[in-house]
């Protein structure tokens, strides 16, 4: 005979029933304020910017609920369950293949790498780019004579380069395989860390003009003071949003956004810009690809590759080094 499965004890049973249920009422509740409110309020938009741990709980509470047969539970816990899939679902599909007929189109390689300001550590810099070879890389955190360092280092593969002028200990650049034809340092105020170049990409027989934007949105630093600023650091980075909203609208060239962008893919500023512009790696990657790690466990996916809808995306991943508190995160992108 098999063996009936183990009763639990009662009272440990009911206490993990009552604590499930009230995380699904609280869910619940999260749901509604974020439909409501989104990220209009501070302490709510903090709460959209950890909703990957929201879940977490799920990993304990939906074994327990099976084992024990709790079927109504399990049912309530279908609906968090159901939002981590419609929320993260897409990105751990497998990829399907590109078409052979459009294999014709010239690719090119682009990466967005925030570098640390305190990194000077270019060998591994050196080691980590040359594995991925891009095109085209944005860097974010260039500290002070950091561009002349960049220039001497990357100028035989990369002789095209422009870098904002550093305010406020550091700022950002490009380096390019291909010619840039102009570069434009974008308004200050709303975008304190960004720069547009247009980019003539001539690969494949192929000769295209590109707009491509680097920029460093605002940060949540100091760390230690998260609560007191959070108000003002979400609304700068709102309008920052709409500002490069409003460039990308006005496009005359296809655009590519490499972006230390400091808001994750839950977030109202995500969205908004996603309402313009495809985020690489949702569209062509695989996994969480976190690209911003604390001190013990990844905080989330920060960094980004943008792009319009005239470009297309093959392959976007996040590579591992490069001695930043980032890691960077490259893209394949047919034009």
């Amino acid at each position: 005979m098999i063996p009936s499965p183990k009763i639990p004890n009662l009272k440990f049973s009911t206490l993990m029933s009552r604590i499930s249920w009230g995380y699904v009422i609280l869910f619940a509740v999260w749901i509604l304020l974020r439909l409501v409110f989104f990220d209009t309020l501070w302490w709510l938009a903090i709460i959209n910017t950890v909703a990957l741990y929201i879940f977490v709980p799920l990993l304990l509470l939906l074994p327990l609920a099976l084992l024990w047969r709790q079927w109504r539970l399990l049912l309530g816990l279908g609906f968090p369950l159901g939002v981590f899939i419609a929320f993260y679902g897409s990105l751990f599909l497998p990829q399907l293949p590109v078409l052979a007929y459009k294999a014709v189109k010239p690719e090119i390689t682009v990466m967005s790498f925030n570098m640390l300001f305190s990194n000077n550590d270019y060998d591994e810099i050196g080691r980590m780019i040359k594995a991925n070879t891009p095109d085209i890389v944005g860097i974010q955190e260039v500290p002070l004579n950091g561009d002349a360092v960049w220039i001497k280092r990357f100028s035989s593969e990369y002789p095209y380069y422009a870098f904002r002028p550093v305010e406020e200990g550091h700022n950002v650049g490009i380096i390019s395989r291909f010619p840039i034809e102009n570069v434009t340092i974008l308004s200050n105020p709303p975008m304190r860390r960004a720069l547009s170049a247009t980019v003539n990409v001539n690969k494949g027989g192929v000769n295209k003009s590109l707009q491509v934007i680097v920029s460093h949105l605002t940060p949540n630093y100091p760390s230690n003071e998260f609560i007191k600023f959070a108000h003002e650091w979400y609304t700068r980075r709102a309008n920052e949003v709409t500002y490069i909203r409003t460039l990308i609208q006005q496009r005359r060239l296809p655009t590519i956004m490499l972006c230390d962008c400091n808001y994750v893919d839950t977030s109202q500023a995500y969205a908004r810009t996603h309402e313009v512009m495809k985020d690489s790696f949702r569209e062509v990657g695989w996994g969480f690809g976190h690209t911003y790690h604390g001190l013990f466990f990844p905080l989330g996916r920060i960094d980004f590759v943008w792009y319009t809808k005239e470009l297309e995306a093959v392959e976007a991943w996040v590579p591992d080094g490069g001695g930043s508190d980032h890691l960077p995160v490259a893209t394949r992108l047919k034009i």
